[in-house]
């Protein structure tokens, strides 16, 4: 199904909900929806899934995202996830569609970089 922007920024504000950048960690650095977390999508979808387990709890509900609607990435670790028993949707606008969006980014590669505190 995928989620729409609005519905990722609804749920953010809820506490149980983690937002996942599922690229790669130099592509996390660059540019990432402001309060996600890096967990790369690695090719072991068990691997990936016991990763966000122990880090974020099987409890959460996870946003899966990527780079925006062309890439496979965020479709796939909801699907791994899933697979394993989390609840888990995926953003498919992605990074790309949120900054274009005007939405708070981190990262180099930011529009609006947050200043440091």
């Amino acid at each position: 199904m995928g989620l729409t922007r609005e519905m990722v920024r609804k749920m953010m504000r809820e506490r149980n909900v983690v937002v996942l950048n599922v690229l790669s960690e130099d592509e996390y650095l660059k540019l990432r929806i402001r309060g996600s977390h890096s967990l790369p999508l690695c090719q072991n979808r068990d691997e990936f899934a016991d990763q966000a387990g122990a880090r974020f709890g099987k409890e959460n509900f996870f946003i899966t995202y990527s780079a925006g609607i062309t890439c496979a990435a965020g479709p796939n670790a909801a699907q791994a996830l899933r697979a394993r028993g989390f609840r888990a949707e995926d953003y498919p606008g992605g990074v790309q569609e949120w900054q274009d969006s005007d939405l708070p980014t981190e990262g180099l590669q930011a529009r609006h970089p947050v200043p440091s505190r």
